[in-house]
C-alpha cells in the first residue's frame, strides 16, 4: 500500500483550472518534489494535500489508505515550512519551535525534551535565545524546519523552503534537509521551480506544467529519458532537433566531437565558446546541406577542457559532431 495517494485532484478558481486530474502516489519515507514553472499548480496541489484548500468534487488525498480529503489540517499529523519562515517575531528560536507542541497541550517536560532534540538536528542549540530579527535567513529557515520535525509529523511539506535564500547557502541547507530527512525517516513533500534542487534532493519528481502531470520519474529518469519536449527543455541543458518532421532531444554532454568525418558525423562551425572550467560549452552552426536542424539554431555541445586544448578547437574551427543513437530521445 502507498503511503500518500493523490487521486483524480482537480481544482478550479471560477473558469480558472489549477488542477487537472493529478494523479500519482508517495511511498513510507520517500523524497518527492512537485516541480515546475511559477503557475503550474504545485502550491495549489501541496495545500490540498495540507487540508489548507478544498479540491473539486471527485477528488481524493488518501493516507495509508483513508480518505482524509474533507479532514482539516489538524486531523492530518502533517510539518509545513513555508518559503516565508512564517515565525513569530515576537517568539525567540526556542518559543518558536514549542509554539505548536504547547497548542497540543503536552506535558512541559516532554515539550522541552521535543524543542531540545529539534534544536540539536538542526544544530542550532546555541542560538536558542534570539529572536528571528537576530537570526540569518539560513538560520530562520532551521528553526522553521525544527519546528515542523518537534511535532513528529506523518509526513513533512516543504513550499519552497530555500527560494528566499542566497546561493551558498541554499547549498548547504538543500544538503542538510535531505540529510535530516534520511535520518528521520520521515515522508517529505516539496514544491519547488530550482531543477537543480529537485535533481539533488529528490528520490522521486512529479514535473508539472498548466495544471498537469507531464512526468513521473527518478532524477535520472527524468533527466535521461524525458517524456515530453517540455520535460526535456525544462530540465537541465538540451538541444532539441527535427529531422525529416522527427522531433529529437540530446543533452549537450552526448554528443561526441572529432576532427576526421565519419559516416555518421555532423560537419559543424564552432561560433562560440564557453569556458566553464573542467569543460567548454561549444556553440555550433550545422551545415545548411545536413539534415539535421536545431531548434534554437546552434548546437550546445560539452567537451572537456583537456580535449579542446588537444584539437586546439577555437572559434570558427571546423570539427564534425556525432549524435549517439541512444542518447537520442525522439517525440
Amino acid at each position: 500500500m502507498e503511503f500518500l495517494e493523490i487521486q483524480n485532484v482537480t481544482k478550479t478558481f471560477g473558469k480558472f483550472v489549477a488542477l487537472d486530474h493529478i494523479n500519482f502516489s508517495v511511498r513510507k519515507k520517500e523524497f518527492v518534489c512537485l516541480l515546475g514553472p511559477s503557475g503550474c499548480g504545485k502550491t495549489t496541489l501541496l495545500r490540498i494535500i495540507a487540508g489548507l484548500e478544498d479540491p473539486n468534487i471527485g477528488s481524493k488525498v488518501l493516507l495509508e489508505g483513508k480518505d482524509i480529503s474533507a479532514q482539516p489540517p489538524s486531523k492530518r499529523n502533517f510539518g509545513i515550512v513555508f518559503q516565508s519562515y512564517a515565525l513569530f517575531p515576537n517568539l525567540n528560536a526556542y518559543q518558536n519551535i514549542a509554539y505548536g507542541l504547547k497548542n497540543k497541550k503536552l506535558p512541559k517536560k516532554e515539550i522541552d525534551e521535543r524543542v531540545r532534540e529539534a534544536l540539536s538536528l538542526v544544530n542550532l542549540e546555541h542560538i536558542k535565545d534570539r529572536y528571528p530579527s537576530q537570526l540569518s535567513g539560513g538560520q530562520q529557515q532551521r528553526i522553521a524546519l525544527a519546528r515542523a520535525i518537534a511535532l513528529s509529523p506523518s509526513f513533512l511539506l516543504l513550499d519552497e523552503p530555500l527560494s528566499a535564500l542566497d546561493a551558498k547557502v541554499r547549498l548547504k541547507l538543500r544538503t542538510e534537509i535531505r540529510n535530516l530527512q534520511e535520518k528521520l525517516g520521515v515522508t517529505t513533500i516539496m514544491v519547488t521551480h530550482d531543477q537543480e534542487e529537485a535533481l539533488t534532493m529528490a528520490d522521486k519528481i512529479v514535473v508539472m506544467n498548466n495544471a498537469q502531470i507531464e512526468q513521473i520519474g527518478t532524477p535520472q529518469e527524468i533527466y535521461e529519458y524525458p517524456e515530453t519536449p517540455f520535460v526535456a527543455d525544462f530540465i537541465g541543458t538540451v538541444n532539441m532537433l527535427t529531422q525529416e518532421g522527427t522531433s529529437m532531444a540530446i543533452r549537450p554532454e552526448h554528443i561526441q566531437i572529432a576532427e576526421q568525418k565519419t559516416p555518421s558525423s555532423i560537419a559543424t562551425i564552432v561560433k562560440d565558446l564557453e569556458f566553464r572550467g573542467a569543460f567548454y560549452r561549444l556553440f555550433l552552426q550545422i551545415n545548411e546541406q545536413d539534415e539535421y536542424s536545431v531548434t534554437n539554431g546552434l548546437l550546445a555541445v560539452d567537451v572537456p577542457t583537456s580535449m579542446i586544448n588537444k584539437l586546439s578547437i577555437q572559434k570558427y574551427s571546423t570539427i564534425y559532431a556525432e549524435l549517439p543513437q541512444s542518447h537520442l530521445v525522439t517525440y
